[in-house]
């Protein structure tokens, strides 16, 4: 019952919040800055849209990490520090696309070595606690997964911030991610319940047609809580089924890269997939909902499969 009060009290708080800051974002023009190699479809509708909504996630973090300073658990001060650390990465690239209207912001190898130094400092705070992540379960590969950590911790954020681009997109695949991480893992610290009321409570004004965008802030915060569930909680491998559909979209734009660099020809119109089937002249909300429903369905494939799978390795 706490779990679910917990839902319905994040959720208000949420949607409330997230109205004013849409007010305030609309009074000083933080709106969205097209990039000019997009698909440019909406583009002068999506153009007014207010950016940065994801600012509002940091709050509900922060009120989450208060929490646990005021209770002295050092360990629940780490699990709400790195979705923080994270967003903070996220929110410097999203001022920096605002000063300079422009739709680039942090070059991409700045953003990754930020994204590493503030993983790398997060595995200190769990190290510092005892925490040493389990690869699956029971299965423990000891310090030897800090690097597997490193590199799913830090594919997350980028799985999730490519996703981030049609309206309701990434929010409704963090929900049904988090639904996976709740029912997959241990929750002691609401992480997987506080990820499934801001999804919904942001998905409120970001349906189609969006009234707010996320924004790398939003995105990297919700990827942050992800790992942090996972890494906490059952192990580093439950983020496969978890995060199964924004896997897909990077995989698009690791496919779309090799192909273009090693042999000048493009797999897909244009990555990540969501765009290619956009030029394919799928309406938004098709794509959307559609992906939601792979989504899902990828998870429910691997937990079946891993289900199957688990008696096979029980006496190993």
């Amino acid at each position: 019952m706490d779990t679910i009060l917990m839902i319905f009290f994040l959720f208000a708080c949420e949607v409330a919040a997230q109205r004013s800051w849409i007010g305030w974002m609309r009074r000083r023009h933080v709106s969205q800055v097209q990039k000019w190699y997009g698909t440019h479809i909406d583009e002068e509708v999506k153009a007014k849209v207010p950016s940065m909504g994801g600012v509002v996630f940091l709050l509900i973090g922060s009120g989450m990490l208060i929490s646990s300073i005021l209770r002295g658990d050092s360990l629940g001060m780490a699990f709400w520090s790195y979705p923080l650390l994270s967003a903070l990465v996220g929110l410097a690239d999203d001022l920096l696309k605002f000063r300079g209207r422009s739709s680039e912001g942090l070059r991409s190898l700045q953003k990754f070595a930020l994204q590493v130094v503030t993983t790398l400092l997060w595995f200190a705070l769990l190290a510092a606690d005892g925490v040493v992540p389990a690869l699956l379960g029971s299965c423990s590969i000891g310090h030897w997964i800090w690097p597997l950590a490193l590199f799913f911790a830090v594919g997350v954020q980028n799985s999730v911030n490519v996703t981030d681009g049609l309206d309701g997109l990434a929010a409704g695949g963090c929900l049904v991610s988090f639904g996976v991480l709740m029912y997959l893992s241990p929750d002691p610290y609401y992480g997987a319940a506080a990820g499934i009321a801001v999804s919904l409570g942001f998905l409120w004004h970001n349906c189609h047609p969006a009234k707010v965008f996320m924004g790398d802030a939003g995105a990297h915060f919700l990827a942050g809580l992800m790992a942090s569930c996972a890494f906490t909680g059952k192990g580093v491998l439950v983020l496969v089924p978890a995060a199964a559909g924004f896997g897909i979209e990077m995989l698009s734009v690791v496919i779309q890269l090799i192909a273009i660099h090693g042999w000048g020809k493009k797999v897909f119109r244009m990555s990540p997939i969501h765009h290619h089937f956009q030029l394919l002249g799928w309406p938004e909300d098709r794509i959307v909902i559609r992906f939601w429903i792979i989504h899902a369905l990828m998870a429910l494939m691997i937990i079946a499969a891993g289900n199957a799978l688990a008696p096979l390795f029980a006496h190993v």
